[in-house]
Order: structure tokens, then C-alpha cells, then sequence
């Protein structure tokens, strides 16, 4: 078995789209979540140091106003207040004096500004309404950056803990996924190399255990169908070497002399015979080949089922008194026109009637009627035979099957009658069924096979 590359795998696939979404998505949503992070503590610095900027200079108006300290160590005053650098301006905003000495430019916005890595507060020095100054702070954004830092530190160690444990989960998921695939798959290949037994076991109640028991009821279905297969060849083998093993025999006596006329024309029926009995098999099998490849088209004759049926009474006579078999033919006095080919119809009729023959024990009784029903006409062929199993009623129609395999050897047939009747009537839109109360309490078997219609062809002989 060729060896499937990663990324053309299931598994690789799952999991390269769970990276993508993990990548783009949650990935994604952290890097917005950090930049949240990060103005919203820059917001907090800020608003933080603008209110302290707004009480100190409150605490400042008398300083301002009447003098006292000077205004450098008033600066450095409020620089210690606020642990950050301070500088006063005058009411015009001229520079008046810092705690550090650097002469920043004042910044007379109503809310924090951020520049060049610093953060700028100012507030008004007001005494009453007058205005008498400036109080500005500036502090670097390095503490809130190291705030910043340490959050996204958390922040990222949170998304590799949740993308490993993420990670983990997927995989288990895949390893439950692709583990009853695998067995599939497995199952599959040992089927192929013809160990048609082997099925999958332990299926789950998900989709893919509904796949694996679709896949068992195939595979079941597949040596059912090969096990018939065998039996049919085994049968055909039969029922081909018995005739001609006969027609072999008789021939090397006729062609050895010494025998009566009488025996030697015995021996030339029996010969013809048997030649019918195998071209009458072939035909089956040819008949049922081109049904399979869909090459046998419905006939459009009209035939009077009545004519045929009285044929077909007056060929099994013999067979009937052979047997003993008490054979009753109920049939409408009137035509009774289908829509058919002949040899279809004769194939069907003469099947399901040879059957009823073949299972029918002697002293037995078959009783055969032929009705119109609607668009239908309706055949029931009842006997008093072997009867089917309920087991096998299910199969009946299938090709290959033969309910009697204790009496197979004995009971000349492959399985193949009943299957080239269904196909047949299921070509013509027709309906067969076939019902049994159990072993050894007979059969009957019902064929709808449409009417003529009034237009369609002449009625053919």
C-alpha cells in the first residue's frame, strides 16, 4: 500500500486547518487583545497622573499667589508628590520653573498626552476664577511599559497553554476519527486480497460507524454474492457434464454399432434432448448477460396469453401424467392480449411453470390461473410442492440462489429460472411475487404483466 503524504492525508489536513484557525484566528484575537491591553494601561498611567496633577495644583494656588517657596523647590515638591518631574508656567504659559531644570513645552490639553515615550499632564492653577498658572507633570512610559510587558507576558503564555492543550485535543479527536478509518481501510485490503470474511469491528454510533456497517452489510452482500457465484459455477458444471456425458455415451454407442434399431433410436432422443436441455441453459445465461449490460429491450407485440398458456398446457401433459401430478388450468374463455415479446413471455411462463413442476412431488397438485386485473394481466401458479423456507423467501429472484440445496444435486437447475423471470418482468414494469407458508406446505407464485393497450401492434400468434 502506498504511503500517503502528510499534508494529502485526513489527519494532515485537520490538522493544518486546525493551525490556520488557531494561527489566524486565535492568534488574531490575541494580538488585538494585547493592544487592548496596552492602551488600556497606557489610559490608566495617563488618567492616573492627571488627576494627582489636578490635586496638587490645587494645593499650589497660595504658593502661586503670594509667593513664599521658591518655585523651584515648589516643582520639586510636586515632582516627589507624584513621583514624576514637575514644571511651573505662568498664566501665559511661559516657563517658570522645574524640578529637574528642563524646560518642557506646556501642553494645556484637558486629558494626557503621550510623546516621544513621555506622558504630559497639566492642570490649571486657579484661584477662583483667576487663572495664576500652570502645573505640568511629565513621566516616562517605562513603567507602564514594564506593566505592559509583564500582560502580555501573560497573555502569550495563556495562548501557548490553550493552543497546546488545543493541540492535544485534536489530535485525540483525529486519532478517534481516523482509528475506525484505518480499520476500513484495513478491512477493505484483506477483502481485496480475497478474504472476504473479515469485517470491521467496534464501530461507534457516529456517521462513520454508519459507514462501517454500510461497509459490513456490503461486504456480506459481496460473499453472499460470491458464495453463489461458486455454487453456480459448481451447478453449471453439473448440469453441463451430466448432459453431455450422456450425449458422449450415446454417441460412442451409436457409432460402435450392435445396437438395435429400437435402442438406437431411443439413444437419438435421448441425445436431442439433452442437447435442448443445454441450449436451453445457454440461452438463460445469454438472455441474462444482456440484461446485465441493458442490451434486451421490451417487446411491443401483442400476444394473447390464453393461446400461450394452452400451448404450454398441452407440452407439460406428459410430463404431468409422468409425475402424477394433478395439473389445472383456469383461463379466460375470451383473448387476453399483453404487451410483450414472445420469447420473453414464453421464458417467463414456462420458468415459473417449470418450477412448479420440478417441486411438486408426485400425486401433487398444481393449479394454474389467468385473470385480467386492471392494466394487469394476473398469473398465480399455486402447488402443493416443497414449499421455501421463510429464510429464503428474500432471496428468491436472485440470481444463483436455490432455495432446495439439500436436493441441489438432484433437482436439475443453477439458481438461474426465477432471476431471468423477476429481470424479465421488471423490464416489462411488471410485478412478481412469490409466497410460501413454509417447507413442505407449497407455493404460489404471481406475475402482473401489463395489457395491451388499445393502438399497439396486431396480436402475433
Amino acid at each position: 500500500m502506498p504511503k500517503v503524504k502528510l499534508f494529502s492525508s485526513v489527519r494532515g489536513r485537520l490538522i493544518g486547518v486546525y493551525v490556520g484557525i488557531v494561527v489566524l484566528g486565535f492568534g488574531g484575537l490575541t494580538i488585538w487583545a494585547a493592544r487592548q491591553l496596552a492602551n488600556a494601561t497606557y489610559d490608566d498611567f495617563g488618567r492616573n497622573l492627571q488627576v494627582q496633577t489636578f490635586i496638587l495644583a490645587n494645593q499650589y494656588v497660595e504658593a502661586m499667589e503670594y509667593g513664599g517657596r521658591s518655585l523651584d523647590n515648589l516643582a520639586r515638591s510636586a515632582a516627589e508628590s507624584v513621583n514624576a518631574e514637575a514644571a511651573l508656567y505662568n498664566r501665559s504659559g511661559n516657563f517658570l520653573a522645574s524640578s529637574t531644570g528642563v524646560s518642557y513645552p506646556l501642553l494645556t490639553s484637558d486629558t494626557y498626552t503621550i510623546q516621544d515615550g513621555l506622558i504630559f499632564a497639566s492642570a490649571p492653577i486657579l484661584d477662583e476664577d483667576e487663572l495664576l498658572g500652570y502645573l505640568q507633570t511629565v513621566a516616562p512610559l517605562t513603567a507602564a511599559q514594564t506593566i505592559v510587558y509583564q500582560r502580555w507576558l501573560g497573555l502569550g503564555s495563556g495562548f501557548v497553554v490553550v493552543t497546546a492543550l488545543g493541540f492535544v485535543v485534536i489530535l485525540w479527536l483525529l486519532r478517534t476519527l481516523i482509528r475506525p478509518l484505518t480499520a476500513l481501510q484495513t478491512t477493505a485490503l484483506k477483502m481485496a486480497d480475497g478474504d472476504l470474511s473479515r469485517r470491521v469491528e467496534k464501530l461507534s454510533s457516529d456517521e462513520i460507524g454508519e459507514v462501517g456497517r454500510a461497509f459490513n452489510e456490503m461486504a456480506a452482500r459481496v460473499e453472499a454474492m460470491v458464495a453463489e457465484q461458486r455454487a453456480f459455477a459448481s451447478n453449471a458444471s453439473h448440469e453441463l457434464r451430466t448432459p453431455l456425458t450422456t450425449v458422449r455415451l450415446r454417441t460412442e454407442a451409436l457409432q460402435d454399432g450392435g445396437l438395435d434399431e429400437e435402442t438406437a433410436a431411443q439413444y437419438i432422443i435421448e441425445i436431442d434432448q439433452e442437447v435442448k436441455h443445454m441450449a436451453r441453459l445457454v440461452d438463460d445465461l445469454l438472455m441474462l448477460s444482456r440484461l446485465d449490460a441493458k442490451r434486451l429491450t421490451a417487446g411491443q407485440e401483442q400476444i394473447d396469453a390464453v393461446r400461450l398458456w394452452q400451448s404450454l398446457s398441452d407440452e407439460y401433459k406428459p410430463l404431468a401424467a409422468e409425475k402424477s401430478i394433478e395439473a389445472t388450468y383456469q383461463l379466460p374463455s375470451q383473448p387476453l392480449l399483453v404487451t410483450a415479446n414472445l420469447t420473453h413471455l414464453r421464458v417467463v411462463y414456462r420458468n415459473v411453470l417449470d418450477n412448479a413442476f420440478k417441486y411438486t412431488p408426485a400425486d401433487g397438485q398444481i393449479k394454474v390461473t389467468l385473470q385480467p386485473n386492471g392494466r394487469f394481466a394476473v398469473l398465480t401458479i399455486t402447488d402443493s410442492g416443497r414449499g421455501i423456507a421463510a429464510a429464503d423467501l428474500a432471496h428468491i429472484g436472485k440470481r444463483f440462489f436455490r432455495a432446495d440445496k439439500a436436493h441441489s444435486r438432484q433437482t436439475q437447475g443453477v439458481g438461474l429460472g426465477l432471476a431471468l423471470v423477476n429481470s424479465i418482468v421488471n423490464l416489462y414494469a411488471g410485478e412478481f411475487e412469490i409466497h410460501s407458508s413454509g417447507l413442505n406446505r407449497g407455493t404460489q407464485v404471481t406475475i402482473h404483466w401489463p395489457l395491451a393497450q388499445e393502438g399497439e401492434m396486431m396480436p402475433v400468434g
